[in-house]
C-alpha cells in the first residue's frame, strides 16, 4: 500500500500545489508590521519552486468586483526581500488577494488594512496645568514679591 502511494504521489503533477499567501506578522516573521494603513506586506512565493518567475498579484477592494493586478518577479534564492509590498491600498478596507504563477494559484487571502485617525481629531491640549508647572509658577510669584518687596524697603531707607 505504501509503495502504490509513492508511485501515485510521484507521478502526481505538482500544478495542483497550491502556493502559500499571508500577510506578513510581527510574532512569526520577525518584521515590524505587515499590515499598514495603506499597504500589506505579503509573505513571497517560495523562491526555491518559483524562483525567477513573474507572478501576479489579483486583488479585490470588498465588496466590489473589480479585479486588480500587479506583476512582479519572484527572486530568486536566498531572498534578500521580506516580503512583498502590495500599496495603494484604502484606509480600513478589506481586500481578497491571491497569487498566481504559471497555472498554480494561492488560496484567497482576505485581511484588512489598518484603520487611521485623521491628525485634526487628536487632541494635543492641555485642559489642565501640570504638577511641575503649578511649583514653578508659585516659586516664581514669590520670588518676584521678595524682589518688589526689597526694592520698596531700598527705595524708603535710602534716602
Amino acid at each position: 500500500m505504501l509503495t502504490v502511494l509513492f508511485i501515485l504521489g510521484a507521478l502526481c503533477p505538482l500544478n495542483f500545489a497550491e502556493i502559500p499567501i499571508k500577510v506578513l506578522s510581527p510574532e512569526t516573521d520577525g518584521v515590524q508590521a505587515g499590515r499598514f494603513p495603506n499597504s500589506f506586506l505579503l509573505k513571497l512565493p517560495d523562491c526555491s519552486t518559483y524562483g525567477n518567475k513573474f507572478a501576479e498579484l489579483l486583488y479585490i477592494e470588498l465588496p466590489s468586483t473589480e479585479n486588480k493586478t500587479e506583476s512582479f518577479k519572484v527572486p530568486s534564492c536566498p531572498v534578500s526581500l521580506p516580503g512583498y509590498l502590495l500599496k495603494g491600498l484604502k484606509s480600513g478596507t478589506t481586500y481578497n488577494m491571491t497569487y498566481k504563477i504559471d497555472n498554480d494559484t494561492s488560496a484567497v487571502l482576505t485581511d484588512t488594512t489598518t484603520t487611521v485617525i485623521d491628525y485634526q481629531e487628536i487632541n494635543t491640549g492641555l485642559p489642565a496645568r501640570s504638577g511641575a508647572m503649578v511649583v514653578i509658577t508659585v516659586i516664581l510669584s514669590l520670588a518676584m514679591v521678595a524682589l518688589v518687596a526689597g526694592l520698596i524697603i531700598s527705595v524708603l531707607f535710602s534716602g
